[in-house]
C-alpha cells in the first residue's frame, strides 16, 4: 500500500504523524501538570482541613438558606457526626432544639442581608452531653460564585465562662437577699459609669424619697458629716485597690438632721482584666441602739451607778494619768481615800434606799471641796478616794482635806429624819512618800486611814513611813496565822467565873491563845483584829467552840451545871456564817444540851444589827444557847437593845471595876446596872475585879458573879482542874 502512496500523500502523512507525535507529549505534559496541581491542591486542603480542625473554635459555612456548606471537626463533634455528613443539612438535623435552631437560622439570614458583620452571643444544644452550650459567634456575611450569599461563622465557647459569670450573679443575688434581710439598706456602686442604685430601705432608713437622690455617689457623701469623710474615703480606697474589706463604723445624717450610727460594709464583687474594679456592692445597717447599749456598758464599767462618780476601773486610769502627769510637770500630787463613819448605822435603821440617798448627796458634797480637774471616785460601799493634782503648794491639802471632813459632818436630811456621819481620811503624797506605783499609792492612803480610823475617826491622817513598817508587820501576821490553826500552835485558857454570894467557881470564859514557835505568845489583841480583817476568824472561832466544848463535857461529869463562855466576833454572825446545825450536833454528840455554852457578844454587834444578826438571835434561843453582853457600858446606846434581843447575861466592863469605891461615881454605876438587869431579869457578871473590897462592893450591890485575877488568872484546863479541886465539896 505504500508503493502505492504519491509523495503529496506519504508528505501528509508524515505531516499527519509528526503532529500526533507532538500533541501526544503535550498531552502527557498536561496531564502531568494536571497531576502536579491536583497534588497541590489536595496538600492545601488537607492542610487548610487541619488547621480548621486544630482550631478550638467551631468554623463554619452557611449558604443563603443557612445549611452548611462546611464545618470544621470541633463543629462535627459538638453535632455528633463528621465534617462531610454535616454538609447540606440544618441545625435542627441534629437535635438542637427547633425554637433555638430557628432563632440560630434567621439570626445568619438577617446578618447575610444585612451584608453586615456582627458579633452574637447565642446558644446550642451539645449533642454530647445533651447540655445548652454558649458561644459568642463572629459573623461575617459575603458573596459565593454563583452569587448567592454565604456566611462565615467562628464561634468561640464560652459556656464556663458564662457558668462563672451565673454563678457569680447568683452569688450577689443571694448577697444582696441576705443583706436584705438584715433590714439593712442595700447600695451598689457600677464604678465606671458612677451609678449608685439604692434599695428602698435606704430611702426608709434616712428619711429621703427616691426623687430627690441623683443616682450617683453624691446621693451618700450628703449623708456622712463633714469630719467623718476623710475615714469612710480612706476605707473605700483601701477596699478597691485590694488591701483590706470595707467595714466602718461611722455617722449618717438622715434628712431631718439627726444623726444615725451605721455599720457600712461592703465588697468588691467585679474586677477588669487588670484587675480595677467595676462594681461594689455592700450595706448599711442602723446600729444606733447598739451603740447606745455599749455607751451604757462603757459608762456601767466606768462609772457608779449610784452616784455618777467614776468607779474603781475609771479611777485607776485616771490615777495613773495624773500620776503620769506628775512626773511630767514636776508637781506634785495628792491622793485622799476617805471613809464614811457610822454609816453602816444609818443604812440598818433608816434602810438602804435612805443610804443611798446618803451616798449621793456626799458624793455631790465631796465635788464642791475640790476643782473641776481634780477627780472625786467611789470605790465601793462608803469608800471615796479624790485625787488633787498638779500642785504648786502641798499645803494646800490640808484645807482641801477640812473641807472634805467638815462637807460630810453636815447632817444629812433623809426624809424625815435627819442622820449624821463622820469621815476618816488617808492623804498621802506623790512622788513625795517614796512611792512609784497605783497600788503603792492606794496602799499608803490605805493605811493613813486606817490610822485615822484607830485614833478616834473624823479626822485626817497623812502618810508616814513608819506606817508601812505596821502594814508590813501585819502582813508578816498574816502570813503566820493562815497556817498557825493547821499546826495546832493555839491552846485554850480557861478564867474562872466565881458566884459572888457563895465563892464557887461555876462557869468559866474559854480564852484563845497563840503561841508562834519564833515570837513566843503573840496577844490576842494583835492577832484577832487580824483574824477579822482576813476571814479567817470563822476557822478560828469554830475551833475554839468545838475545844470549849469537849473540856466543858469533861467538867459537867462532876459539875451538872458548869458552864463555859465562848467570844463570838461580829463578823461571825454576818451572813449567817456561824453553823449553828454542826454546833448543836457538836453538843448532842458530846452528851451537852444548849445551856452547857453561854457566847459573849459585843455592844457592836448589837449596835450594827440587821435582820441576820436577829434571826440568828433567835436561832440561839431556840437551841437553849445562852447569851451575855460583852463589856457592857462602853457604847452609848446599849440600853435600847436589851429588850429587842434575847440576851441572858451582861457582863460590867472593868473600866467601871477599877476604880469601884464606897460613895464613888462607878460604884452607883455598878449598882444601877445590877438593878436594871436584874428587873429584865438578866444576871449581871462583872469584870476586871482584882480586890477583896471590889468584891465585896459588887456583893452588897446585888452583883451575881464575878471575873478577875482576884480569883484567878486564865489558866490551862489542867491548872483549872486544880482549881475546881480546891474548892470544898458542897
Amino acid at each position: 500500500m505504500t508503493e502505492a502512496l504519491d509523495d503529496q500523500s506519504m508528505q501528509t502523512l508524515r505531516t499527519c504523524l509528526h503532529a500526533a507525535s507532538t500533541a501526544d507529549g503535550s498531552l502527557r505534559w498536561l496531564a502531568d501538570r494536571l497531576h502536579r496541581t491536583e497534588a497541590d491542591l489536595e496538600a492545601q486542603t488537607a492542610l487548610l482541613r487541619t488547621v480548621l480542625d486544630e482550631s478550638p473554635d467551631l468554623i463554619l459555612l452557611k449558604d443563603h438558606e443557612g445549611r452548611f456548606l462546611l464545618a470544621n471537626q470541633p463543629v462535627a463533634a459538638f453535632y455528633g457526626t463528621t465534617p462531610e455528613a454535616i454538609v447540606g443539612h440544618l441545625d435542627r438535623d441534629f437535635g438542637v432544639p427547633p425554637e433555638m435552631a430557628e432563632a440560630m437560622r434567621q439570626n445568619v439570614l438577617a446578618i447575610m442581608a444585612s451584608g453586615q458583620t456582627e458579633t452574637v452571643l447565642e446558644e446550642s444544644r451539645d449533642a454530647r452531653t445533651g447540655e445548652i452550650s454558649h458561644f459568642r459567634s463572629i459573623k461575617k456575611p459575603f458573596s459565593g460564585p454563583d452569587g448567592l450569599p454565604r456566611i462565615l461563622v467562628i464561634a468561640h465557647d464560652i459556656t464556663d465562662l458564662h457558668r462563672a459569670q451565673m454563678r457569680a450573679e447568683d452569688s450577689e443575688r443571694r448577697l444582696l437577699h441576705a443583706l436584705e434581710a438584715t433590714g439593712d439598706a442595700v447600695w451598689d456602686w457600677h464604678l465606671p459609669s458612677g451609678r449608685l442604685t439604692l434599695s428602698q430601705r435606704w430611702h426608709t432608713l434616712f428619711g429621703y424619697d427616691p426623687a430627690e437622690f441623683s443616682g450617683t455617689l453624691d446621693d451618700f457623701w450628703c449623708c456622712v458629716p463633714d469630719e467623718e469623710r476623710a475615714d469612710v474615703q480612706r476605707a473605700l480606697d483601701d477596699c478597691l485597690a485590694g488591701r483590706s474589706t470595707y467595714l466602718q463604723e461611722h455617722h449618717m445624717r438622715r434628712k431631718d438632721g439627726r444623726l444615725l450610727w451605721v455599720q457600712d460594709r461592703g465588697r468588691v464583687v467585679e474586677r477588669a482584666p487588670d484587675g480595677q474594679p467595676l462594681r461594689m456592692v455592700g450595706s448599711i445597717g442602723d446600729i444606733t441602739q447598739q451603740k447606745r447599749a455599749q455607751d451604757l456598758i462603757w459608762q456601767q464599767a466606768n462609772y457608779d451607778t449610784l452616784t455618777g462618780l467614776p468607779n474603781r476601773n475609771m479611777f485607776l486610769t485616771r490615777l495613773q494619768q495624773e500620776m503620769s502627769r506628775s512626773d511630767g510637770t514636776g508637781q506634785s500630787m495628792a491622793l485622799l481615800m476617805l471613809d464614811l463613819d457610822n454609816f453602816k448605822e444609818v443604812n440598818d435603821t433608816l434602810g438602804h434606799a435612805w443610804g443611798d440617798v446618803l451616798l449621793q448627796e456626799a458624793a455631790h458634797r465631796l465635788q464642791q471641796c475640790v476643782r473641776g480637774t481634780d477627780i472625786v471616785a467611789r470605790l465601793g460601799g462608803d469608800e471615796f478616794t479624790l485625787v488633787l493634782g498638779g500642785l504648786a503648794d502641798p499645803s494646800s491639802v490640808a484645807r482641801v482635806a477640812q473641807a472634805v471632813l467638815q462637807a460630810v459632818s453636815e447632817p444629812f436630811a433623809l426624809g424625815s429624819d435627819q442622820a449624821y456621819v463622820s469621815g476618816s481620811l488617808g492623804i498621802t503624797l506623790y512622788p513625795t512618800d517614796g512611792v512609784h506605783d497605783v497600788n503603792g499609792l492606794l496602799k499608803n492612803a490605805d493605811q493613813a486611814m486606817y490610822v485615822a480610823k484607830q485614833q478616834g475617826r473624823n479626822r485626817s491622817q497623812y502618810f508616814t513611813p513608819s506606817m508601812q513598817q505596821v502594814a508590813q508587820e501585819r502582813m508578816r501576821l498574816i502570813s503566820d496565822l493562815r497556817p498557825a490553826l493547821e499546826k495546832q500552835q493555839f491552846h485554850l485558857c480557861y478564867q474562872p467565873i466565881v458566884e459572888l454570894a457563895s465563892g464557887r467557881i461555876c462557869k468559866a470564859e474559854a480564852l484563845v491563845r497563840w503561841t508562834h514557835p519564833t515570837r513566843g505568845v503573840v496577844s490576842p489583841v494583835e492577832f484577832i483584829p487580824v483574824a477579822e480583817s482576813t476571814g479567817m476568824i470563822h476557822a478560828l472561832g469554830s475551833w475554839v467552840f468545838h475545844e470549849a466544848m469537849h473540856q466543858t463535857a469533861r467538867w459537867r461529869v462532876h459539875r451538872p451545871q458548869f458552864q463555859v463562855s465562848v467570844n463570838v466576833s461580829p463578823l461571825q454572825f454576818q451572813n449567817s456564817r456561824i453553823d449553828l446545825i454542826a454546833w448543836r450536833q457538836h453538843l448532842s454528840e458530846l452528851g451537852l444540851d444548849g445551856h452547857s455554852v453561854v457566847l459573849e457578844i459585843t455592844e457592836g454587834l448589837l449596835m450594827e444589827a440587821g435582820s441576820q444578826v436577829l434571826d440568828q438571835m433567835l436561832k440561839l434561843r431556840d437551841a437553849g444557847i445562852q447569851v451575855a453582853l460583852d463589856d457592857f457600858g462602853t457604847g452609848y446606846s446599849s440600853l435600847a437593845y436589851l429588850n429587842r434581843f434575847d440576851i441572858d447575861y451582861i457582863k460590867i466592863d472593868r473600866s467601871f471595876v477599877r476604880d469601884l469605891q464606897p460613895d464613888s461615881p462607878e460604884l452607883a454605876l455598878c449598882e444601877g446596872i445590877v438593878m436594871m438587869a436584874h428587873k429584865l431579869g438578866l444576871k449581871v457578871v462583872a469584870e476586871g475585879i482584882e480586890t477583896q473590897a471590889q468584891h465585896d462592893l459588887l456583893l452588897a450591890a446585888s452583883c451575881d458573879y464575878g471575873q478577875g485575877y482576884l480569883y484567878a488568872r486564865p489558866v490551862l484546863a489542867e491548872e483549872f482542874d486544880r482549881l475546881l479541886a480546891a474548892e470544898a465539896p458542897v
